[in-house]
């Protein structure tokens, strides 16, 4: 049997604070190992992401400035990869099927500071840095007893629209955060934080176990080895002038046309193309967000401007080439994609979008999206359009490739990235270059040149064909 009643907040964070030494507690520095997992970039539409051994990692947090770095060096596990966020690939080691992403481990620098509100939560979701933000923000407090076991649950107001909550439990310490982040894909996303296994470092009890999950999975499994508190690198943490809160310059799209019909829609690394019928538009790929998304169709509307956009097609559902999605749906858009992402993104766009309301939660349309099987074909008589599922794909087992059989032309995304001239040959070939290859033959595709939408890249089939080693 359990109740819940309101209690006194300022004395269940003061007591939280006393327990965990949080009083006297400026900066911190927390180190260990485990697994990261990639946000946005699953192996299929609605699975867990993609995971990745982290042999190395350090967050230091200056509470003052407030300002909290990340350093995380990961390894790949699954062999072949699986999802996005992996490769280059070398060979096995044979431990364990651990292979080191590319030409060994992988580190990346993360920095959160108020220059983004997110920036800040993530600060604020630390388990000292909650009791500080919980005592100055007019937190309000409720208890229950469950067991014959006290747990409070202290919550406030971020910024104005951001709730904050945290559990603590009967010896006073903090077990679980959460709050909603907004996501150009999965509107007020869920993040919450389980903290468990406390330990005294130099009078400061830390957890030992932390696990963050983002929309229901995984994206930090750590395990905490060394904790500094009041260390001399975390109090030295300042916030430099970049990072302050500015106004980010505007987007920009421009269309260029590589062939009669067909335009290549630029601006940044990840492209979108534009296919023109008779009496209508096609685009393909909205990367990015919705303010990308928005430069692409102003473009598009400058370039043809008298013919309507009746279609966008998706390849697939990661992140980085869905975030634009929702805002060709506010503008009455039809989506194509394929129909293992149909049911996905029905559910997801009906998500909650409260927090930083785009197009699409503004204007309440109802996405229409139609769903490919193996082949689908677009054409007017004289523009012909067809849509490939690219059977197999490690990267996402619901990807999409377009063929132009009168230009004889590809476009494709994530299956294979054209490397720089001067950039190291890769130790081996990878398995989405050799997939790609192998979907392309299976077909008997007419192939004479491949668009690559990251970075807009024109190459001849040759090119693909020697880096995935079927040169004859």
């Amino acid at each position: 049997m359990s109740h819940q009643s309101k209690t006194n907040v300022v004395s269940v964070i003061e007591a939280a604070a006393r327990a965990m030494g949080a009083t006297s507690l400026q900066s911190i520095q927390y180190s260990g190992t485990g697994s990261v997992f990639v946000l946005g970039q699953a192996p299929g539409p609605g699975k867990p992401w993609p995971r990745f051994n982290l042999i190395k990692y350090v967050a230091t947090v200056n509470y003052n400035a407030p300002i909290m770095r990340e350093e995380l060096v990961r390894t790949e596990i699954e062999d072949p990869p699986r999802g996005g966020g992996a490769g280059p690939y070398n060979p096995a080691t044979g431990q364990g099927g651990i292979r080191p992403i590319p030409f060994g481990p992988q580190t990346q620098i993360r920095q959160a500071t108020p220059a983004t509100e997110t920036g800040l939560l993530q600060i604020w979701m630390t388990p000292h840095g909650f009791l500080k933000a919980a005592g100055a923000n007019d937190a309000t407090a409720t208890t229950a007893n469950a067991g014959g076991r006290t747990v409070d649950t202290v919550s406030f107001t971020a910024l104005g629209k951001y709730t904050v909550s945290g559990t603590i439990d009967d010896e006073n310490l903090l077990t679980r955060v959460e709050t909603r982040n907004p996501n150009t894909v999965l509107g007020d996303m869920l993040v919450e934080t389980t903290y468990s296994d406390y330990r005294d470092f130099a009078g400061v009890k830390f957890p030992t176990r932390i696990v963050q999950r983002q929309a229901g999975h995984r994206t930090l499994d750590l395990t905490v080895n060394n904790v500094h508190p009041n260390s001399a690198a975390a109090a030295a943490l300042e916030v430099a002038a970049s990072a302050q809160p500015g106004t980010a310059p505007p987007l920009r799209a421009e269309a260029r046309e590589v062939a009669g019909g067909l335009w290549d829609v630029g601006g940044d690394q990840c492209h979108s193309y534009l296919v023109e019928f008779a009496d209508h538009l096609v685009v393909i790929e909205a990367p990015g967000n919705d303010a990308r998304a928005n430069a692409v169709i102003a473009e598009v509307k400058r370039a043809v401007p008298d013919k309507p956009i009746r279609y966008l097609v998706n390849t697939h559902h990661h992140f980085d080439h869905a975030g634009g999605v929702r805002r060709f749906v506010a503008e009455g858009i039809t989506i194509i994609t394929h129909e293992m992402n149909k049911p996905y993104y029905e559910e997801i766009f009906r998500n909650p979008n409260r927090l930083n309301p785009d197009r699409l939660a503004l204007s309440n349309r109802t996405a229409v999206i139609e769903g490919v099987g193996d082949k689908r074909v677009l054409t007017d008589g004289a523009m012909t359009m067809e849509l490939y599922h690219i059977r197999g794909n490690l990267h996402d087992e619901a990807m999409l490739m377009v063929y132009l059989p009168k230009e004889r032309l590809l476009i494709q995304t994530d299956a294979h990235n054209p490397r720089p001239p001067e950039a190291r040959p890769l130790p081996s070939i990878s398995p989405f270059t050799v997939n790609l290859f192998e979907n392309i033959q299976r077909l008997k595709l007419d192939v004479a040149q491949i668009a690559h939408i990251h970075g807009g890249v024109i190459e001849p089939f040759a090119a693909l064909a020697k880096v995935a080693g079927r040169q004859e």
